[in-house]
């Protein structure tokens, strides 16, 4: 494609120097990806500034440049674009480049602190079985029918997600379900997307490293909402304590779900069984007896809110119904480990209080009886304020907990555990066990038959990040080890 279709409707550019007949292969803000004939946008991050890469990138064959700064030495006639920012820039040139395949997709946003991942899995899930063809974008990847790929963010960089979007349609996808983070919010990753509805699930404590306060970190999340057509839909957790700010000023229809007598999408009762959960719903449309094979009453929530979203855009009811039976585990998330040991072993990715909070709870209503043992950390670089919440909880509803390694990140592991350390004051049903491998190995070890293990913070991922470096570490295959070399293989 020629580089002026590229950057058709692009406000307030300026062509530097070189020519807008040069054809582009591909469009990147990632300097490591760039091949011969691929157009780079320079972005600048929080740690890295992509116009420090422009000779890295003519070097490796780059056809041409969109950038910030006029001072950046460039070779003689190599095309180049400048721009006021290069961030708002990047959706429009990848929107172009990709052909605008959000057009051809009916798009469902999930942005929230806690269950955006488990109600991005039940929704992808539901729109499938309920008329729809839905690939899914989030935090464990990007995902349609048999086509899977892996991504580094949440919400991906824009000129990635366009490529992932475009490749659904080519695929024969008329929906898509993306989880859409504060983080993609604040830096125009989603800009461009015209969402058919949108769900809010929950807003707590969580990234005010980056936010700075909980006012900026909430109006990153509002951003969804007030993007919104007149004739799309907001899904709000009417349970929530922020969910009228959320939609302040909103221009879409606002339907509301939860256990308030006022939701429209209200759950009157439900109960824990053998099965999972059955809950008795009421809607606009009518009240439905739903089982589902999950536990929790977070689950719910995800749940609801898949659900309402489905039947306002006009999934078939009895079909979702009979899916509720069969929602997908989502990796990490509250995940059992099936292993004939004598005490049960669960994988959360739980990384904030209000989620590590509502898991433990859970567990402890699931198994009243039981000891429960918790793994945890914290994450270095990420918000400091929860580090000693964390200790507190996890002390107080756990029969004995192990504090260790999360992603350290640039920072002093130790820094970061005697900041939890500082919330468990007063108790001394604790253990601090810096490597994180043998802080599992540890609680495995001291777990007595029908004890319950809860391992928290990293669910699905298989690395830990240590000082820029991402090595591999997966807990579930920690625990696969320990089972095996103790004979309780499955």
């Amino acid at each position: 494609m020629k580089l002026s279709r590229i950057i058709e409707n692009l406000p307030g550019y300026v062509m530097d120097q070189g020519d807008l007949n040069t054809e582009i292969t591909a469009v990147t803000h990632d300097s490591r990806t760039v091949s011969e004939g691929a157009l780079f946008v320079a972005l600048k991050g929080e740690h890295f500034d992509g116009h420090s890469f422009i000779p890295q990138i003519m070097e490796a064959g780059a056809a041409a440049l969109v950038y910030e700064d006029g001072s950046v030495g460039l070779e003689a006639n190599f095309p180049a674009i400048r721009v006021t920012d290069s961030r708002q820039a990047l959706p429009q040139l990848a929107a172009n480049f990709y052909e605008h395949p959000e057009r051809a997709l009916k798009l469902i946003g999930i942005t929230g602190t806690n269950g955006k991942t488990s109600s991005n899995y039940f929704l992808e899930h539901l729109l499938n079985r309920a008329g729809f063809k839905a690939g899914r974008v989030g935090t464990t990847g990007a995902a349609f029918m048999d086509y899977a790929h892996d991504l580094i963010h949440t919400t991906p960089e824009s000129s990635d997600l366009y490529q992932l979007l475009k490749e659904f349609v080519k695929r024969g996808a008329d929906s898509a379900t993306l989880e859409v983070s504060s983080h993609a919010l604040s830096q125009n990753r989603v800009d461009g997307l015209d969402f058919d509805a949108a769900i809010f699930s929950n807003l707590t404590q969580d990234h005010l490293d980056y936010h700075k306060s909980f006012d900026d970190y909430l109006a990153a999340k509002r951003q969804l909402f007030l993007g919104l057509r007149k004739d799309a839909i907001a899904l709000i957790n009417s349970d929530d304590p922020y969910a009228e700010k959320m939609v302040v000023e909103c221009p879409a229809r606002v339907i509301t779900y939860g256990f308030s007598k006022t939701a429209d999408y209200q759950v009157k009762q439900y109960t824990f069984n053998d099965q999972g959960t059955q809950v008795e719903l009421s809607t606009p449309g009518g009240e439905y007896t739903i089982q589902t094979n999950t536990i929790g009453r977070f689950n719910i929530y995800n749940f609801i809110s898949a659900f309402s979203t489905v039947l306002e855009l006009g999934g078939d009811v009895q079909a979702m119904i009979r899916a509720a039976m069969s929602l997908p585990i989502v990796p990490g998330r509250l995940e059992k480990m099936n292993y004939p040991a004598p005490f049960n072993v669960f994988v959360d990715y739980a990384h904030t209080p209000d989620a590590m909070s509502t898991v433990l709870e859970t567990l402890k209503d699931a198994y009243p009886d039981r000891k429960l043992i918790t793994v945890f950390g914290c994450g270095g670089d990420r918000d400091q304020g929860k580090r000693p919440m964390m200790g507190e909880i996890a002390t107080r509803l756990s029969t004995f907990a192990i504090i260790t390694d999360d992603n350290p990140r640039t920072e002093a592991p130790m820094d970061i555990i005697n900041a939890i350390v500082e919330g468990c004051q007063g108790r001394m049903n604790y253990l601090a066990v810096q490597d994180r491998t043998l802080a599992i190995h540890t609680a495995l070890e001291r777990a007595e038959p029908g004890d319950i293990i809860a391992i928290l913070g990293k669910g699905h991922e298989p690395y830990q990040e240590i000082m820029g470096v991402r090595k591999p570490l997966s807990d579930m295959n920690v625990i696969n080890e320990f089972m095996v070399k103790n004979g309780y293989s499955a």
